[in-house]
């Protein structure tokens, strides 16, 4: 019986975006939980100015080393068949490499062009999502524009819902360049950062309460994970998700109203419709006290997948172990680049 050929698989890390070193994160547990006896994998190192790595730079990049390389325009190694961008962030989650991969017909892990586009935009999800009926966060929008003009104004606009708030730069993940503001002598300084990081961005009041994050996976049915309770003894901010490992996932939580815990299952699978996202995404949310109103935080087409993350914990306490996400996120792009492939048009006859 002859032993099945590895499938060439190019994974894609690093990148332009300020979630440079997470991505590194990312793929180095990626790495260590594929199958070699099922994957021939090239590594493909994209460097913060956006330059794209050979094999021994990708690998010293992954290292932690200079690549001691510029690197070139975006290419492939030859024979990939699927390509696993482990990017986050703007030109790595955002479309722009998906589309580039759509039009070349090579198989993506995770969601396409449009999805990663409307997940990787906050207010634009926001909008979506809202629309349908599904609950979030009010928000006020504020661009580079309005603040250099008249920076007191912008003030005063970010401040109107209330205080304490969250000002968040709009295309950007990992709470990079967002700042709780609780005295109105702290707005300026917080709307600066967002803006080194994005042209717009939004200011969200807080909402008292717990936060939870529920993980999904495409699939006959789709794979929706338990709510997990977020425990950090501040905010959630980038230092206790990646640096001082301080914030804590409680799953299952034991002391939550199984209506609430149905509730986000629900939703969470609900976006993942909406915004038309496919093979994995994690919805964060926020359970405001007292009420026990659900709202949806901000959904994420390509979480994490340090050895920390909370999506594939989340998936693994569903019963999933980690080998196995990555096993079925092939596959399912795969299947959709199958499907893609075999759909044709209508023939001429049938349009006239």
């Amino acid at each position: 019986m002859s032993v099945p050929e590895a499938l060439p698989l190019a994974v894609l890390f690093g990148g332009r975006s300020e979630e440079h070193e997470v991505s590194l994160q990312s793929a180095k547990t990626v790495l260590d939980n594929l199958d070699p006896r099922k994957y021939q994998v090239h590594l493909v190192g994209i460097t913060r100015e956006g330059g794209w790595l050979g094999p021994e730079a990708s690998q010293r990049l992954l290292e932690g080393k200079d690549p001691a390389e510029a690197g070139s325009a975006p290419y492939l190694p030859a024979g990939t068949r699927c390509v696993f961008p482990v990017l986050h962030g703007p030109h790595g989650e955002d479309g722009l490499i998906q589309g580039w991969l759509e039009l070349q017909g090579v198989p993506v892990v995770g969601s396409g062009s449009v999805g990663s586009h409307l997940a990787m935009d906050k207010i634009l999800s926001k909008l979506v999502l809202r629309y349908q009926g599904l609950s979030v966060p009010s928000w006020t929008e504020i661009t580079r524009e309005q603040f250099q003009a008249n920076p007191e104004e912008a003030i005063q606009r970010a401040i109107a819902r209330g205080l304490p708030c969250f000002v968040k730069p709009n295309r950007l993940g990992s709470s990079v360049g967002i700042s709780r503001v609780a005295e109105e002598d702290q707005m300026a300084a917080a709307l600066a950062l967002a803006l080194q990081h994005d042209d717009r961005l939004l200011v969200e009041p807080e909402v008292p309460g717990r936060e939870f994050e529920v993980a999904v996976m495409e699939g006959e049915p789709l794979l929706v994970s338990e709510p997990g309770e977020i425990i950090s003894e501040q905010w959630y901010d980038y230092e206790s998700k990646y640096q001082n490992q301080s914030a804590r996932l409680v799953a299952p939580v034991e002391n939550l109203h199984q209506s609430a815990r149905s509730k986000m299952m629900r939703m969470a699978a609900e976006a993942f419709r909406l915004l038309r996202l496919s093979g994995l995404a994690r919805v964060d949310f926020r359970v405001k006290d007292h009420s026990g109103q659900v709202f949806i935080n901000e959904v994420n087409s390509l979480p994490g997948f340090t050895s920390i993350s909370m999506y594939p914990r989340l998936m693994e306490l569903a019963g999933v172990p980690l080998p196995a996400q990555l096993d079925r996120l092939v596959q399912l792009a795969l299947r959709k680049q199958l499907a893609a492939a075999t759909q044709s048009a209508p023939p001429q006859a049938a349009l006239l």
